[in-house]
């Protein structure tokens, strides 16, 4: 009879043991508050940048870049899984500017907390603009439509030239659109003389040899005038 009761009381205290061991093991195991609060601290260090890149044929697209990565996240984007090799994500998926993108993390697959969300890191692409590549916007780099990243629209070629001419126009001073007064008198005077030698060098030495005629004869005149008072 005692024996029946040492043996109950060993099974009882033998299936106690077995089941606060296995609880215990469970427990360890759980995704924790805690656990998941750290792994969503990890998450939010990590940052995403973009990087635009060229094709053969020189069409534009950026790539996602996904850094200080902890090896116990992974990235999913776009229904494609990530992990990071040392510490960063280089996202092959092509994307293009003038969008808003999420970046979502998640806990690795070695941690308690295996594809749980974490943290969704969202960022805003740039649109690349084309047009900043003509040639005309090295003159004119700080017209708005040759901006890299000019967000608006601009239809076409046609209408890139007809906004850079308005630009250009109202860059102009108001004298600018006003023509120069013709040459002065005096220059047109000189640039006669200059183009025809033949004929005005010889017509220079005849006033010259006149004006000279002229004065010779005022001074006998006053000679002469002099001498006719002293008589």
């Amino acid at each position: 009879m005692i024996n029946k009761k040492i043996k109950k009381i060993f099974l009882s205290f033998t299936f106690i043991f077995i089941f606060l061991f296995v609880f215990t093991i469970k427990a360890d195991a759980l995704c924790t508050t805690k656990r998941y609060s750290n792994l969503k601290m990890i998450a939010y260090k990590s940052e995403v940048s973009y990087e635009l890149n060229f094709d053969e044929k020189h069409n534009y697209y950026f790539l996602l870049t996904v850094n200080n990565v902890d090896k116990d996240i992974i990235v999913i984007f776009e229904g494609n899984t990530y992990k990071p090799v040392d510490g960063v994500i280089k996202i092959p998926t092509k994307i293009y500017g003038g969008k808003t993108y999420e970046v979502n993390l998640y806990g690795g697959f070695g941690t308690y907390c295996p594809e749980e969300f974490l943290y969704a890191k969202k960022i805003t692409v740039p649109k690349y603009n084309v047009y900043s590549e003509r040639e005309e916007c090295i003159e004119y780099e700080e017209f708005y439509l040759c901006n890299k990243w000019y967000a608006g629209s601009i239809a076409n070629e046609r209408d890139f030239l007809n906004q850079l001419n308005v630009y250009i126009n109202s860059l102009k001073k108001p004298d600018d659109n006003i023509p120069k007064n013709e040459k002065g008198l005096i220059q047109k005077i000189i640039d006669f003389y200059l183009n025809y030698k033949i004929i005005t060098i010889p017509i220079t030495v005849a006033l010259v040899l006149f004006a000279v005629y002229k004065i010779v004869i005022k001074i006998i005149r006053r000679r002469n005038r002099i001498k006719l008072n002293q008589k």
